[in-house]
């Protein structure tokens, strides 16, 4: 039974051009992947190497022409004049997001260049194959949708483990931080490097099937090493977890956002009213909100913080759920110390996790030193009352001292002595 599908809406466009090589892909053999996303209202622009050569441009000018690219396995070296690597990373640094789906049959340079980039290697023509079955290998691998390794593309939570079946390639991955991991390799698996027959290109788990990658712009790429995943005849068994990735790869779901922050005295004062000074107390908020496919709704976690940073942080605070409303959840301080330390800090809020739209929030403020008419007096610091109190022992004994010599002095007898011719 096919997996129904639910209409979404991507806070991302909705035009997609899909590009494909007949030699290699019929399109009429993935209508159902096609179907789950003309029901999610994209709009496709379909374009075959072989024949369109007109349609096989992301650009007109400066202008970007489409919000998504779907990129199957191709077998030209190029795909275009006007679709190379640099302009698959120009496109995605602006904003695009990129499916590539690739297989051992069909891997052009541009998309392997782009897809090395962001630090995936895919086996150039080798299929991963599964060691140690009772029949002998097998490069039809059957894996757990347990296995997802991200619960922001596929949450196994709420859902019954099923068996997704893959047969393609098996790629290495760079240990950048913004790429996400998303479906490994079995354990007992092996791809081998079709350059070199002694040595492997993956080996267990080091190999991955499908992988996803988000820059700062917070748009989203995604690597699938198997044609043969999306298609009509595993769709049975593979159509949920496509909507899900596909959902994640054209942002449709796990998106935050922020709608605005604020930091001010803990009375109430503002920072243009009362300017900051070293060991005010102050109080500082952010809301967020996340896109459930349909509406923004309040984006509950645990692990926002807030970080006052001169050169290294300062101070490192887990803000807290305070108040909300229909679209956003407002995380807080509470009320905390400047450090009494002066100089351009920065109140920053860089919540970065890895499958979820990155959410940067920046803000540099001068803290003042105290005036002078600001600083404590001798008499209000704990510590000094010791001097203090040496002080005025002296001045109270120096007193007493010349009260005593003088009246001393006046009291003793005085001999009157002749004085002597």
């Amino acid at each position: 039974m096919l997996f129904a599908v639910v209409n979404a809406l991507s806070v991302h466009g909705l035009k997609t051009l899909v590009v494909y090589d007949k030699r290699v892909t019929d399109l009429d053999q993935y209508t159902n992947f096609f179907t789950s996303l003309k029901e999610r209202t994209y709009e496709i622009v379909s374009a075959s190497v072989n024949e369109d050569a007109e349609l096989l441009s992301l650009y007109s000018g400066e202008e970007r022409l489409y919000d998504n690219v779907i990129i199957f396995p191709l077998k030209t070296r190029q795909i275009s004049k006007e679709i190379s690597a640099s302009k698959l990373v120009q496109f995605f640094s602006e904003g695009g997001d990129i499916l590539a789906v690739t297989s051992p049959e069909g891997l052009a340079d541009p998309v392997r260049v782009f897809l090395n980039e962001l630090g995936i290697y895919p086996s150039p023509k080798n299929f991963v194959t599964k060691n140690f079955n009772v029949d002998g290998p097998t490069e039809v691998l059957e894996i757990s949708t347990s296995g997802v390794l991200n619960k922001w593309v596929y949450d196994t939570t709420n859902t019954t483990p099923s068996d997704l079946i893959y047969e393609g390639s098996a790629a290495l991955l760079d240990n950048s931080e913004y790429i996400v991991e998303i479906l490994r390799a079995p354990r007992e698996s092996v791809t081998k490097d079709v350059n070199n027959k002694e040595e492997d290109w993956t080996v267990g788990t080091q190999g991955h099937l499908i992988a996803g990658f988000q820059n700062l712009a917070n748009a989203r790429a995604t690597w699938v090493g198997s044609s043969t995943f999306l298609d009509d005849q595993h769709f049975s068994a593979n159509g949920e977890f496509i909507q899900e990735l596909t959902k994640w790869t054209f942002e449709e779901k796990s998106v935050i956002k922020s709608v605005g922050f604020s930091h001010k005295h803990s009375n109430g004062a503002s920072y243009d009213q009362v300017a900051y000074k070293i060991k005010d107390e102050i109080v500082y908020e952010i809301g967020l909100s996340a896109w459930d496919g349909e509406k923004w709704i309040p984006f509950v976690t645990d692990d926002v913080q807030l970080e006052l940073r001169l050169v290294d942080p300062y101070y490192r605070l887990t803000l807290k759920p305070n108040r909300n409303d229909e679209v956003t959840q407002y995380y807080s301080s509470g009320d905390f110390k400047l450090p009494d330390h002066h100089g351009m800090f920065t109140f920053l809020v860089d919540y970065k996790r890895s499958g979820l739209s990155f959410v940067t929030e920046s803000d540099t403020r001068a803290i003042r030193h105290l005036a002078n008419d600001e600083y404590p007096r001798s008499y209000e610091i704990t510590n000094a009352w010791v001097y203090l109190t040496a002080i005025a022992s002296v001045i109270v004994s120096f007193v007493l001292f010349i009260i005593f010599f003088i009246s001393s002095s006046a009291s003793l007898p005085v001999d009157s002595v002749k004085k002597q011719q």
